[in-house]
C-alpha cells in the first residue's frame, strides 16, 4: 500500500515534561470522575468548520452516553466539542492547538488527535461500556501545491461502538508559490493517557490501515469514562524545494520502509 506522505528520517526525540495549557488541561480532565467540570477552566477554540462527522447524537458530561460511542461530549472542559478533535499547531512551547495553520517550510508541526469513550462508567463492569477493537488511522497528503489548504483527517474505529467509526479533519494552507512537501517526523507519533500505554510510540501503520489506541495496553479496549481518554501526538516537516518524491511501501511483516518500483 502506497504511504500517504514522505517519511522524514531525523531522529525523533520526546518532548520534556512541560506540555502547554491545553494538554494540561486535558491531562487534568481525564484525571477527574465522568461528571466533574470547573466552569473557570479556559476552552481551547472550537471548530470554525464542518469537518468532523457523521452526524450523530451528542451528550455531555453530565449526561453521557449509554452505549459505547466517541467523542461526542459538546461541554468538555478542556477541550470545548469534543467532535472537534484533530487540531494543530507549530511544534512550540509558546504555540496552541487550532484548526487551521499556514504551512511554512522548515518548520515541524504537531497535531493532536483526541479520543474518549463517552460511554458511562458504571457500564464498564457489565462490559456494556467497554469499546473493542479501537483504532486510529490518519490521512496526511504527501504533497501540498501552492495555494491550497491541506486536509488531515484522523478517523477513529471501534467494533462495538454506534457509530462504529467518528472523523475530524484539521487543515493547513500552503501560502507559498511552489509546492511543498510534509515529511513524517519518523518515531514522533506517541500516546498520552492515563493508563499503561501513556508515552508508546505507534507504528507507522497509523497512516495506512490504522492502528490499535487502548488503555492498559494496545490491544483496541477502552473503557468508558474520561478517566480512560487519550490523546496521539504526531510532528511533521514542511519541505521546500528541492525535494524528491518517491513511493514508499511498508509491510506488516518486514520493519522499515521498503521503496517501491
Amino acid at each position: 500500500m502506497k504511504n500517504l506522505f514522505l517519511k522524514f528520517n531525523d531522529s525523533y526525540k520526546m518532548a520534556g515534561t512541560l506540555f502547554i495549557l491545553m494538554m494540561f488541561s486535558i491531562v487534568i480532565f481525564m484525571a477527574v470522575g465522568c461528571n466533574a467540570t470547573n466552569a473557570n477552566e479556559e476552552k481551547t477554540p472550537q471548530s470554525t468548520g464542518s469537518g468532523w462527522g457523521p452526524d450523530r447524537e451528542t451528550y455531555t458530561v453530565a449526561e453521557p452516553a449509554d452505549h459505547v460511542t466517541f467523542n461526542s461530549i459538546t461541554d468538555n472542559p478542556q477541550l470545548g466539542d469534543e467532535r472537534n478533535f484533530v487540531r494543530i499547531k507549530e511544534d512550540s512551547e509558546t504555540t496552541t492547538y487550532t484548526d487551521n495553520v499556514t504551512l511554512e517550510p522548515g518548520k515541524v508541526y504537531q497535531v493532536m488527535v483526541y479520543y474518549h469513550n463517552n460511554a458511562e462508567s458504571n457500564l464498564n463492569d457489565s462490559g456494556v461500556g467497554i469499546a473493542k477493537n479501537t483504532t486510529l488511522k490518519m490521512e496526511v497528503p504527501g504533497v501540498v501545491k501552492a495555494g491550497v489548504k491541506a486536509v488531515f483527517t484522523g478517523t477513529i474505529n471501534s467494533s462495538n461502538a454506534n457509530p462504529a467509526s467518528v472523523y475530524d479533519e484539521a487543515y493547513g494552507t500552503n501560502e507559498t508559490s511552489g509546492d511543498v512537501a510534509l515529511r513524517y517526523v519518523s518515531g514522533s507519533a506517541t500516546v498520552g493517557s492515563n493508563g499503561a500505554v501513556d508515552k508508546a510510540t505507534l507504528p507507522d501503520s497509523l497512516f495506512t490501515t490504522g492502528t490499535n489506541l487502548g488503555y492498559d495496553s494496545l490491544d483496541g479496549v477502552i473503557p468508558g469514562c474520561n478517566e480512560y481518554s487519550g490523546y496521539v501526538i504526531f510532528k511533521i516537516r514542511v519541505d521546500q524545494p528541492n525535494f524528491t518524491v518517491s513511493n514508499e511501501v511498508h509491510k506488516t511483516s518486514v520493519e522499515g520502509w521498503k521503496v517501491s518500483a
